[in-house]
C-alpha cells in the first residue's frame, strides 16, 4: 500500500494472477491491470501512473517507513482518507477531499493517511492522523510498514473503510482556511497597503526563455547533468532579479520577496530572501504569512503555486505548453469572476522579463479602478 491501493485476483480459466488499482483518486480515471505473466493493460494517458506501479510489482519494490499516529478523539469506526502521493500537489488535492467528510462524528471518524511533511495541513476535525515519514518519490514503492501498522491497530476498531477520493474537486466549495490556517489577502485592502510581490522559487522547474532551453533542461534531467542544472539556477536568479528591477522602475514603493526550497545563488539586497533548504511547520507558517500579505505571487506553474494562490491577492503563473490541459490544477484563488480574471494571469513559460513585469505593474496599478467601479453602487 502506498499512493496506489492494489487489489489482486485470478482467472479460473487460465490460472492467471493479476493486480489492479482501486478506482480511487487517479485510479478512477486511469485503470491499470498487470498480470503475473508480464502483461499489462492501460491507456496511453495512464502511462505516468502505470509504469511506476508495474516496476514496483515486477521488482518487488518494498520499503519500510516510520508511521506517527496522532489520536485527537477516540473512535470505533474508521473512514480512511489516503493522501499519499509522489506529487505534492496531488497530496493536497486528495487532502482537500476531507471537506466532504467533515460531517463524520460520534463513534465514527475521519482518519488521514498522509506524508509526515504535509501533516500540518490536516484539518482539526480529523479524528486521527497517520503520518508516514517518507520522501515523496518513494511513495510509489510498496510501503510494507503501512500494512503492518494497519494490522496492528485494526483490532481497536469495529471497521475500517477506505474513502473515495476525487482529484479535481471544486475548491470554491472547500474552506481552505481549515487546512492552511491563514486568512487570505483581503481585496478591500489592496490599495491601502504597500505593494508586496513574492516570487516562488524552485530548483527542478525553471523560468526558461526558449524551446531550445526547454530541450536542454530536459536533457540535463535525463542524464543528470548537474553543471547544466547549476547554470539554469544561476540564470533563474538573474531573470527574477531583472523582473524585480523592471517592476521597481514603474513602482517606487514595492517590497519583493523570494520564497521556496533551495538556496542556490545570491539575490541583491533589495530582494528579501526567505528560501530554505529544509522546511518544517514553522517555516511553512512563515511562508503562508508572506503569501497572505502579498498582492502578487509569481512562479512557474506547479504544485508550488497552490498555497500561494490560495492566500495572495493575485498571481502570475508561467505555463509550459505541455501543462495546458492542467491549467487549473495548481491554482486555488477564490475571487468573484471579474476579479479572478484580472488578478489571475497565465503567461507562456517563455515570456520575456519585460512582459512579466508589464503584467505585474498593470495588476498593481490598475486594480483599484476595477475594484472601485465593480463594488460601487449608483
Amino acid at each position: 500500500m502506498g499512493a496506489q491501493i492494489l487489489g489482486n485476483g485470478s482467472c479460473e480459466a487460465c490460472g492467471c494472477t493479476y493486480y489492479h488499482n482501486w478506482p480511487i483518486a487517479h485510479g478512477a480515471d486511469y485503470p491499470v491491470t498487470y498480470s503475473n505473466r508480464g502483461k499489462w493493460n492501460y491507456s496511453i494517458k495512464a502511462r505516468w501512473l502505470a509504469e511506476p506501479m508495474i516496476r514496483t510489482i515486477k521488482n518487488d519494490g518494498r520499503i519500510n517507513a516510520k508511521i506517527k499516529r496522532t489520536i485527537r478523539k477516540p473512535i470505533t469506526n474508521v473512514f480512511l482518507l489516503n493522501c499519499l502521493d509522489v506529487c505534492y500537489g496531488h497530496v493536497l488535492w486528495k487532502l482537500f477531499n476531507a471537506g466532504f467528510y467533515q460531517h463524520l462524528a460520534g463513534s465514527q471518524g475521519l482518519v488521514v493517511l498522509i506524508p509526515e511533511n504535509c501533516a500540518w495541513l490536516v484539518p482539526d476535525y480529523a479524528a486521527e492522523i497517520w503520518a508516514v515519514e517518507i520522501e515523496l518519490p518513494k511513495i510509489n514503492l510498496q510501503i510494507q510498514s503501512i500494512t503492518t501498522f494497519i494490522n496492528k491497530v485494526s483490532d481497536q476498531y469495529q471497521s475500517i473503510e477506505v474513502l473515495p477520493v476525487l482529484t479535481h474537486i471544486d475548491h470554491q466549495t472547500i474552506k481552505l482556511e481549515q487546512f492552511i490556517r491563514q486568512p487570505p489577502f483581503q481585496l478591500n485592502d489592496f490599495s491601502r497597503r504597500p505593494f508586496c510581490i513574492t516570487f516562488i522559487w524552485r530548483e527542478d522547474r525553471f523560468w526558461l526563455r526558449s524551446q531550445l532551453e526547454q530541450w536542454l533542461n530536459l536533457l540535463s534531467i535525463k542524464f543528470s547533468i548537474e553543471l547544466m542544472r547549476r547554470w539554469f539556477r544561476w540564470r533563474q536568479v538573474k531573470t527574477m532579479t531583472q523582473v524585480a528591477r523592471l517592476i521597481q522602475r514603474e513602482i517606487d514603493e514595492v517590497t519583493i520577496t523570494i520564497v521556496g526550497i533551495g538556496t542556490s545563488g545570491k539575490f541583491p539586497s533589495f530582494i528579501r530572501d526567505l528560501r530554505q533548504r529544509d522546511i518544517n511547520p514553522k517555516v511553512e507558517a512563515q511562508w503562508c504569512e508572506q503569501y497572505s500579505n502579498s498582492h502578487l505571487v509569481i512562479g512557474v506553474h506547479g504544485s508550488n503555486m497552490l498555497i500561494p494562490t490560495a492566500l495572495a491577492a493575485g498571481y502570475i503563473a508561467l505555463l509550459p505548453k505541455y501543462k495546458l490541459p492542467f491549467i487549473t490544477e495548481d491554482i486555488l484563488m477564490k475571487h468573484p469572476s471579474r476579479f479572478q480574471t484580472f488578478l489571475g494571469r497565465h503567461l507562456d513559460l517563455f515570456s520575456s522579463s519585460q512582459s512579466i513585469a508589464s503584467h505585474a505593474t498593470s495588476m498593481l496599478n490598475d486594480f483599484e479602478y476595477l475594484y472601485r467601479n465593480t463594488t460601487a453602487t449608483p
